[in-house]
């Protein structure tokens, strides 16, 4: 046999091998010689022709030679589009490839790509920037170390601890989002934690006459009853989170992880309950008590006139403060209270009289 005629039966044989390593594991298995050779590819088991074909796999970038435990040799499988790309690129882009693959959706650091690749600054920068504008990676912000440059495989999503879940916007803790959803979350849990008590006297809408006589409809106050313990209606985090999703509150669906993130904040808060180490959530206002909360805070949300407010640290923004003979000011003296001609002004507008 020729070498070109082996040359081509260990490409056959190889290309075979790789498709049932495909077929028959998961595109994370780490493969060892026994897995490969318990798929019953290479005859005979022979040992060297396996290396050879393992050997032409790692050329053609479609296996990742890999050192496993106890310094063992061990293989990865490499998607045949992710082939294509690394054979397309340069020693040096390939290396920085490989580096920022490994870290799945993590991402990675430059300054650690360096580290783990040993190349010069010059060089990395140029990998990186011919890999970015090939749309292999992409650079991503990292809510917990926002001033390091971070890259990923341009095709991943990062993780939730890379973007913060979703509680953050670009980055920034949406502080908005999270009132909104936290507010419809109390209120949602509340409806299911306490049982409204039915009118004895029919309708709540009462009417009453006002001093010139005229009748209106006065909405009587709900009364709400807590339910007796071992009740097992309460939500939980599963409900919470369809509710959340159907209310059309959220531009993207949250998962169940978010959501219990949430709960657990407004447990702290002493607005709900965990049951059961959070099997279950229950309210610790009713719903009418959450309504009206919300009401008073939306009110204070517009803007007060603070001009006629007092101060709130009367040393700092009265003149007495910055005043440079507050220390010869005495009533009666030759600077008094009586005579400053900055004290009085600033108590009017202060006090508005």
């Amino acid at each position: 046999m020729t070498s070109s005629e082996s040359g081509g039966s260990t490409a056959q044989l190889a290309s075979k091998l790789y498709d049932e390593c495909l077929a028959k594991f998961p595109p994370d298995h780490l493969f060892y010689q026994q897995d490969l050779l318990g798929l019953g590819v290479v005859p005979k088991n022979d040992l060297g022709l396996l290396l050879q074909c393992t050997q032409w796999l790692v050329d053609q970038k479609l296996f990742r030679l890999l050192q496993g435990k106890n310094d063992r040799l061990s293989w990865k499988l490499i998607s045949r589009e992710d082939a294509e790309k690394l054979q397309s690129l340069s020693p040096d882009e390939s290396l920085v490839y490989n580096v920022i693959h490994s870290t799945g959706r993590s991402g990675i650091w430059v300054r650690a790509i360096q580290n783990r690749t040993n190349v010069h600054k010059s060089i990395l920068d140029r990998c990186l920037k011919s890999l970015e504008g090939k749309n292999y990676i992409k650079s991503v912000h990292n809510v917990k170390y926002p001033s390091r440059k971070m890259y990923m495989l341009a095709g991943l999503a990062p993780s939730e601890d890379v973007t913060g879940g979703a509680w953050f916007t670009d980055g920034v803790l949406d502080a908005n989002f999270i009132n909104t959803i936290a507010t419809y979350i109390e209120y949602t849990v509340s409806r299911k934690s306490w049982f409204e008590v039915p009118s004895s006297d029919g309708p709540r809408n009462k009417r009453i006459k006002t001093s010139s006589g005229a009748a209106v409809k006065q909405d009587a106050e709900k009364e709400y009853l807590a339910f007796p313990p071992g009740y097992k209606g309460y939500p939980t985090v599963s409900m919470i989170t369809a509710a959340v999703n159907e209310s059309g509150l959220t531009p993207v669906r949250l998962g169940e992880d978010s959501i219990a993130q949430l709960c657990d904040v407004l447990c702290y808060d002493n607005k709900l309950v965990a049951i059961n180490g959070g099997e279950f959530y229950k309210s610790t206002k009713n719903p009418e008590a959450v309504k009206q909360e919300q009401m008073r805070k939306e009110s204070n949300q517009e803007p007060a006139d603070t001009s006629r407010e007092l101060v709130k640290n009367g040393m700092t923004e009265a003149p007495c403060g910055q005043c440079p003979v507050f220390k010869l000011c005495t009533p009666g003296g030759a600077v008094s209270p009586e005579s400053c001609e900055y004290f009085g002004p600033w108590l009017e507008k202060a006090l508005g009289f």
